[in-house]
């Protein structure tokens, strides 16, 4: 039994590392090719956010666009994940892209084998929770050097995808 916990574990691991490796990967690759195929899109993307306005004394004044407030979904970590463990086609379709609100707890606080920061959470407190989690990915670590395995966060981030059992959430933030 202690042979298939350890083998298993192992194997656990490897596709773990390859599922990081791969998401990763996959994002580098969708930026250079979407800025490679297309030299347009680059040169768009660096375009004046800035029109002329005519005013009564004809003078041109610039105005700035406003950038659309993304919606931020407000969601209950253990509603979230029961979502993605229903069906994790439609809560892809559902979730992916938005950004979201949630409170769970803290699990691990590591890098991945890149260097990316991230928190483990889960939906529960229970110390031996098995189940879908979820992956919080950080720019910056120094958000992470107060926070403790086991406390409860709130974090805002946008939806990626699951694998694994891990439902990726980029771009994040603790707001408590």
């Amino acid at each position: 039994m202690n042979k298939f916990l350890k083998w298993g574990g192992i194997v656990f691991a490897v596709l773990f590392v390859f599922a990081v490796i791969g998401a990763a990967m996959s994002d580098e690759s969708s930026t250079t090719s979407s800025t490679q195929d297309n030299p347009a899109k680059t040169s768009e993307k660096k375009e004046n956010t800035t029109q002329p306005v005519n005013t009564d004394d004809k003078n041109q004044q610039e105005v700035k666009k406003e950038e659309p407030k993304k919606e931020v979904l407000e969601v209950n970590a253990r509603t979230f994940v029961g979502e993605f463990d229903k069906n994790q086609l439609a809560a892809e379709e559902k979730y992916k892209g938005k950004i979201i609100k949630t409170s769970a707890y803290i699990d691990n606080i590591s890098e991945d084998i890149l260097g990316n920061p991230f928190l483990s959470l889960n939906p529960s407190s229970d110390k031996y929770y098995v189940g879908t989690s979820m992956q919080c990915y950080f720019d910056n670590k120094s958000e992470l050097t107060d926070l403790e395995n086991g406390q409860k966060v709130t974090v805002i981030g946008k939806v990626d995808e699951q694998s694994l059992g891990i439902i990726s959430i980029k771009d994040c933030k603790v707001v408590e």
